[in-house]
């Protein structure tokens, strides 16, 4: 829990800096932090491989969506580049790959072994007994989770900015997010085509392609919060059952997201 908290607000203060500052201030930044980050290494056991990973993983995402959204000027766009990015490496994946199931069921062991080794033997068991059906959601569930993360990411930081400068960020606001109906054609055309070719890169293409559509179901109660169709209390109520129903809430405002790029409720509402 901690590594990913670390990497959001790490990845949305960057993001807010660079914003704020020329992109070279930030380099200079990132790199006097991680040099304090080796000094306290050294004193709490942490190596430098691990700090570096993490700023890595952190930053360097963070930095490339920052240049996105300065060279597009449409925080909505940015998203639905992202997007054609994650779709790009799941087909990417599949092709350099081959057989997922083996290479996440050598990753689950490892884990496993790992997790023997700390004293989690009961953990360890239920990986084990269970990687064959955890093989199977992997590639979808860290696809999924990272292209998630590093879109709250920016989100976050787009946020972090506009409460820390008087300027109008005019690049737009995460409640007019809409991916419009190209993603929503893709993700029919994905689902209809496994009716007729049950294969697993297929099936994982259009699942990736629809849970997109959870991020526009939020845009969407943010939306209706700002015109006052939703008090403050319900908004908070979804983002405290996230962590507790995080599948059921994700799917149904996927759901909403994806009517919503057929319909747009936005626009009808307004009218």
């Amino acid at each position: 829990m901690i590594l990913p908290f670390s990497i959001i607000l790490g990845g949305a203060t960057i993001i807010s800096l660079a914003l704020k500052y020329r992109f070279i201030n930030i380099l200079k930044q990132c790199f006097i932090t991680i040099s304090g980050l080796i000094l306290l290494g050294l004193v709490v056991n942490i190596t430098i491989y691990e700090i570096f990973i993490t700023a890595l993983m952190t930053w360097m995402p963070a930095l490339i969506l920052v240049m996105i959204l300065q060279r597009t000027r449409s925080f909505v766009l940015t998203i639905q580049i992202s997007a054609i990015v994650a779709i790009l490496l799941l087909l990417l994946f599949y092709f350099l790959v081959g057989n997922t199931g083996l290479f996440w069921n050598q990753i689950l062991i490892n884990l496993s072994e790992i997790l023997v080794q700390s004293g989690l033997t009961e953990q360890a068991s239920i990986i084990k007994n269970q990687s064959a059906v955890i093989s199977q959601q992997m590639t979808i569930l860290m696809i999924t989770m990272t292209w998630s993360m590093y879109s709250i990411i920016l989100i976050l930081g787009c946020a972090i900015y506009r409460a820390s400068t008087l300027k109008v960020l005019d690049y737009g606001k995460f409640s007019d997010l809409n991916f419009g109906r190209f993603f929503a054609i893709i993700t029919a055309i994905s689902s209809l085509l496994l009716f007729v070719f049950n294969v697993e890169w297929l099936i994982n293409l259009a699942y990736l392609c629809f849970l997109f559509f959870w991020l526009q179901g939020l845009a969407l109660i943010h939306w209706f919060h700002e015109e006052g169709s939703l008090p403050t209390i319900g908004l908070i109520l979804v983002y405290v059952m996230l962590p507790f129903l995080n599948v059921l809430i994700i799917m149904i405002l996927a759901v909403a997201g994806y009517t919503d790029a057929w319909f747009n409720y936005r626009l009808r509402m307004k009218n």
